[in-house]
């Protein structure tokens, strides 16, 4: 806009500067050309000549003042002329291109198409705890506006808040985000409008750990268009040559150490933030599953350990009763550390995961293994050595036997 008001200043002083160079020369013109016509004899006597040198004199300041006066009012007339063309230009244009962008493309004929095309190049860590991805995504958008057809140019780059678009929004980004391209549009003679954008950062997702860590989950990416439905928008998959996949398609090799991905899809939405709102989407699904070596070796195995070293209460003589409880007790203040290690990796839920059930099972068996420790002592000392020995035999291999059981549900269940 402030290009636009100097060149209308530049026009108003040229056309001016014209005018008035051209009057100024007719003047000359006028004053050269005129024969002089001597107004007084040889024989007029000196007062006649004065009187007549002083009307002269008159007439040519009265004239220079006239022409003063002409000059003004044209210079004003065509300078008003001037600012009343350009500015009419000038709002024109500015009121056509005010229509293009706020107006879409041919809205007579229907819904806008607009075609999609996701990429994933990657997808960097997956926050169980904070129920997030930060993924890295490419993201093409085509469209066609007959208004900004030129097939007399090439390819022009427009900066894309001056054209019409959808206003894409990810919605489910969490924060600011990142776009690391420019944001412009790229404009093909035929009004082929081309949009493309990088996307890095946090998306939150909703995520179903009832069988963590033996889960699989669903990870969406979701981009919408505030202020359009499927009446005014229809997005369309457009088919990526390289994976023979209609709207998307995701990088073989991931960040990811801890996830398998299985399949991927674009799909074509609404998207319904309330009841009764529609507004037009579109959505890049996968679906990944978690390796969960992981959790065997840093969550199935220390439990196994302290499982098995408060079953080894079972194996100390009966007479070394403080030696029993010793270790029993033990087992349950570590189990009780390794539950509050293992309480950071999941947000807080209203229902259990299979994890809980292991620790919680893990945790019931080295309790309950102190309590058998405490009665086969006081049994002992009781005199009932009979009776101790049967509980030591019996809890020997009864605790660690149920607490393989139970690693066979979390594996296999």
């Amino acid at each position: 806009m402030w290009n636009m008001t100097i060149e209308i200043q530049k026009r108003r002083e040229g056309t001016a500067n014209i005018f008035l160079k051209n009057l100024l020369f007719a003047l000359i013109v006028v004053f050269v050309c005129v024969p002089y016509s001597p107004i007084f004899s040889a024989e007029t006597d000196e007062t006649e000549v004065d009187e007549t040198v002083v009307v002269e004199k008159a007439t040519e300041e009265s004239i220079k003042k006239i022409t003063e006066q002409e000059v003004k009012k044209a210079i004003k007339k065509v300078t008003k002329e001037t600012i009343k063309n350009v500015g009419a230009e000038a709002y024109k244009k500015e009121t056509k291109e005010e229509e293009t962008k706020a107006k879409r493309p041919d809205e007579l004929k229907g819904p806008t198409e607009i075609y999609f095309a996701i990429f994933v190049i990657d997808v960097n860590n997956v926050n169980d705890a904070a129920q997030s991805i930060t993924a890295n995504v490419y993201l093409r958008l085509r469209w066609k506006d007959s208004r900004l057809a030129n097939k007399e140019v090439a390819i022009r780059q427009i900066p894309l808040d001056q054209v019409w678009n959808p206003s894409i929004l990810l919605v489910n980004q969490l924060g600011m985000g990142f776009r690391s391209l420019p944001e412009s549009v790229q404009v093909h003679p035929d009004g082929t409008v081309i949009y493309i954008q990088r996307y890095t950062g946090a998306l939150s997702q909703r995520m179903m750990l009832a069988n963590f860590p033996m889960d699989k989950q669903n990870f969406i990416i979701q981009f919408a268009s505030p202020g359009n439905d499927e009446g005014n928008l229809m997005f369309k998959p457009e088919l990526l040559k390289m994976h023979n996949e209609g709207g998307g398609a995701i990088a073989e090799n991931l960040s990811l150490g801890d996830w398998k991905i299985l399949k991927y899809k674009a799909v074509v939405a609404p998207y319904k933030p309330i009841e009764g709102t529609n507004v037009a989407s579109f959505t890049f699904l996968f679906q990944a599953e978690r390796y969960v070596s992981y959790y065997l070796w840093q969550v199935v195995l220390p439990l196994a350990v302290i499982v098995i070293m408060s079953s080894a209460a079972f194996w100390i003589r009966r007479e070394d009763l403080s030696i029993r409880v010793a270790v029993a007790t033990g087992s349950v203040l570590t189990l009780i550390t390794l539950r509050f290690v293992l309480a950071n990796l999941l947000p807080r839920l209203p229902y259990m995961t299979r994890l809980d059930f292991l620790t919680v099972g893990s945790t019931f068996l080295v309790l309950f293994t102190l309590l058998v420790v405490v009665a086969a002592g006081s049994h002992f000392i009781s005199h009932k050595e009979s009776l101790a020995r049967k509980l030591d035999i019996c809890f020997r291999a009864g605790i660690p036997g149920t607490f393989f059981l139970l690693v066979a549900w979390f594996l296999t269940g």
